[in-house]
């Protein structure tokens, strides 16, 4: 069942007077496309170095978050040290995340 309103709609859109275009529209769309630089493709090394470029940036924000990042993938990624000379009252965290030890 159509509404009134959607007929009313149909009639406003019908009824609307359409502009035709400029005749030398598309030589206004050829002349801008000209004037805009155009991408092109970008090897994988060339877009690597273009990531990096982009995260060269001396903000502390970065260093932070990027030293933060290094430092957990490097503390999972080795394996927790077991030395029996060592003090016991210092834990590691992995010694937290260990699955073979109950948390306290």
């Amino acid at each position: 069942m159509k509404d009134s309103r959607d007929d009313k709609l149909d009639n406003l859109l019908r009824s609307r007077r359409v502009e035709p275009a400029s005749p030398d529209l598309a030589q206004r769309i050829i002349f801008k496309a000209r004037q805009l630089p155009q991408k092109r493709s970008l090897s994988p090394w060339q877009w690597m170095c273009q990531i990096c470029a982009e995260f060269h940036l001396p903000k502390p924000s970065y260093v932070l978050a990027g030293a933060l990042i290094l430092g957990t993938v490097i503390g999972f990624s080795l394996p927790p040290s077991i030395n029996s000379n060592a003090d016991d009252s210092i834990a590691g965290v992995s010694g937290f995340f260990s699955s073979d030890e109950a948390l306290l």
